[in-house]
């Protein structure tokens, strides 16, 4: 046999079934084609969080409003022009404060995954991200009415002085739905240019100009005319609350921010923080005035070693009067007030009437979960207001104003722990025992006392120890029936033996102040009527700030 012949192997071929023309072929396991398929199919979701659940993408600009929600700002805008309520937004009204450590928190998420930071959306893309939000027939009419709007501007005419006096809001840090612009009337279909310029003209106060012109633009020379301008400006706000509200601009807010925060302006903090105590005397006021960035020079004013007394009462003044507003209290304990409304009402060298705004506002400000907390985590914060309740020396109105801070604070467990931390109940046990002289400060005692005792077990212990049976009895036996401290002592008494009570919570937290010298309605007669309900029974608040400065 001759030579083996080399083998050749025959190796098959199989051809793939051909694609469709319309479907690329499959890159090779290997190619840059491949990889960068997946790439995409592996890159990375955003967090839900980040995602404005309105806009359905990463949030530019996210605020948080005051039941917790976050999104995006201009969805927010568009939501207050078309008067649609996304989930967690209470009323068109409600105050919306800039959620900065989202915002970070999504710009280090966007540059750890290789993301371009996000852009704010667009009017448009805003707009129809709502109308998908809203229901469908809302989003037809919307729809519909914009339509109709636009055909007739195309058969008539229109001018950017037009289409700017129709928006409903005025800068991107407000939302201001357009039926409370101030002193500006909604303008209806086919109203013309004129009659629209008009409008606008009347809706300026001549005294903003000058006030804004002054403030601006001042030099250090020109001091003495900012003084004369805010001192008008003071004066110009007593006149009317028709006067009030149509000063009560963007623009004019400002100014009084300036005139707060620098230091040359200094001779002017006087008139201008009365100046926005006498704005917030309207209740159309008092959202817009934490809007437009008052509440930091207000605190400022507050911390200030150098500021007069006289502003320093006038800027606790205008606290009280914007924490009556509900929607309020939330943002202005975020912004920082409660610590130096604290030190004002816990300090006896500062005036009574300045101890006293600054009592009003706590307790109106601890109406808010969120500020309870606050002021239980805020150090030697239970034990400064259990010794002003305490002291003899205290006048009476000041001393029931800490007890009404104390009641509320007791409202939310952190704020009970703290409180018997600071031995709250063997000191409300002794001023209800030793102090016998006013009637609602025992009905403030007794209402401190149940706060405590919900849910507590440690609170038995104590009340015990500090004898606190025999001062409750006291007030159960005295009181005729119907009574609501005597209801609240027989309640706490039933806590302390430990037997099961499912009455209605009759906590400080819903107390409200009385009619007496300083506070409006008296606590006894009116039954402890809760801050809501006389806001709906009476109308208005009947606690409210109205004295003018």
């Amino acid at each position: 046999m001759g030579a083996g012949r080399p083998r050749r192997w025959k190796l098959p071929f199989h051809r793939s079934a051909p694609s469709s023309p319309s479907s690329p072929p499959d890159p090779e396991p290997h190619s840059p084609a491949r990889s960068a398929v997946v790439v995409v199919a592996e890159e990375e979701a955003p967090p839900a969080e980040f995602v404005c659940s309105i806009l359905g993408a990463l949030m530019a600009d996210p605020v948080i409003l005051p039941s917790g929600q976050t999104y995006e700002r201009a969805c927010l805008q568009v939501c207050a022009e078309l008067a649609f309520l996304p989930p967690g937004m209470g009323s068109a009204s409600d105050a919306v404060i800039p959620n900065a450590a989202l915002k970070a928190a999504i710009g280090t998420w966007c540059a750890r995954s290789g993301r371009v930071v996000p852009a704010p959306p667009s009017a448009d893309a805003a707009r129809e991200a709502v109308l998908r939000a809203m229901p469908a027939d809302a989003a037809k009419s919307v729809r519909t009415r914009r339509a109709a709007l636009a055909s007739s501007s195309n058969s008539s005419y229109s001018s950017p002085a037009s289409a700017a006096s129709t928006s409903s809001y005025t800068s991107s840090s407000e939302i201001i739905p357009a039926e409370d612009e101030v002193g500006v009337k909604p303008v209806k279909e086919g109203t013309n240019k004129d009659a629209v310029r008009e409008q606008v003209e009347m809706a300026v106060d001549p005294l903003e100009d000058v006030v804004v012109a002054k403030v601006m633009d001042a030099e250090e020379e020109e001091e003495e005319e900012v003084v004369l301008a805010v001192a008008g400006l003071r004066e110009a706000t007593r006149e009317s609350a028709e006067r009030r509200r149509a000063l009560c601009t963007p623009r004019m807010l400002a100014a009084l921010r300036r005139v707060l925060l620098i230091p040359r302006h200094a001779s002017a903090r006087v008139d201008a923080t009365a100046a926005l105590v006498n704005l917030t005397l309207e209740p159309a006021n008092k959202v817009r005035i934490v809007r437009a960035g008052a509440v930091p020079p207000l605190v400022e004013v507050l911390r200030s070693s150098t500021s007069p007394p006289e502003a320093r009462e006038h800027a606790a003044g205008a606290l009280f009067g914007l924490a009556l507003n509900e929607d309020n209290r939330a943002a202005i304990g975020v912004l920082g007030a409660v610590p130096p409304l604290l030190d004002l009402l816990t300090s006896p060298a500062h005036a009574a009437p300045a101890r006293r705004d600054a009592g009003m506002a706590l307790y109106h400000l601890s109406l808010a979960a969120v500020n309870q907390s606050k002021i239980a985590r805020f150090p030697g914060a239970p034990k400064a207001l259990l010794a002003v309740a305490s002291s003899a020396a205290e006048r009476m109105p000041i001393r029931r104003l800490a007890l009404m801070v104390v009641c509320n604070v007791a409202a939310c467990t952190e704020g009970r722990a703290a409180l018997m931390d600071a031995g709250a109940v063997a000191a409300v046990t002794a001023i209800l025992s030793h102090d016998t002289r006013s009637a609602d400060l025992d009905e403030w005692c007794v209402a401190a006392m149940y706060a405590m005792s919900r849910g507590s077990l440690r609170f038995r212990g104590l009340a015990r120890a500090a004898g606190a049976d025999a001062a409750l009895r006291r007030v159960a036996e005295e009181c005729a029936p119907g009574i609501v401290r005597r209801d609240m002592a027989r309640k706490t008494l039933r806590a302390m033996r430990n037997e099961a009570d499912d009455a209605a919570d009759l906590t400080g937290s819903s107390l409200e102040c009385g009619d007496g010298d300083d506070c409006a309605g008296s606590i006894v007669s009116d039954g402890l009527m809760s801050f809501r309900r006389r806001q709906r029974e009476l109308g208005s608040s009947s606690c409210g700030n109205t004295a003018e400065f």
